[in-house]
């Protein structure tokens, strides 16, 4: 018996997603709620919030909340 590892690779357009999430009106967020957003990993939520804060897109206000900037 063995096992079958599969993996999937999405692309995400971060400006494009930061810009659907301010037009929604959402402004501070959380890993776990751009997870359930997504519907995603944890992980890959907080990469994603990584990038934008990166990208100076959202300030970083714990470990786990970050505020996207309205321009």
């Amino acid at each position: 018996m063995f096992t079958v590892r599969s993996c999937v690779h999405v692309a995400v357009d971060v400006y494009d997603l930061y810009l659907r999430l301010v037009e929604a009106g959402i402004y501070f967020i959380s890993v776990d709620e751009l997870a359930k957003i997504l519907a995603t990993s944890t992980r890959s939520a907080g990469r994603v919030l990584s990038k934008m804060y990166e990208l100076g897109l959202a300030v970083r206000l714990s470990k786990n909340t970050y505020k996207l900037i309205r321009f």
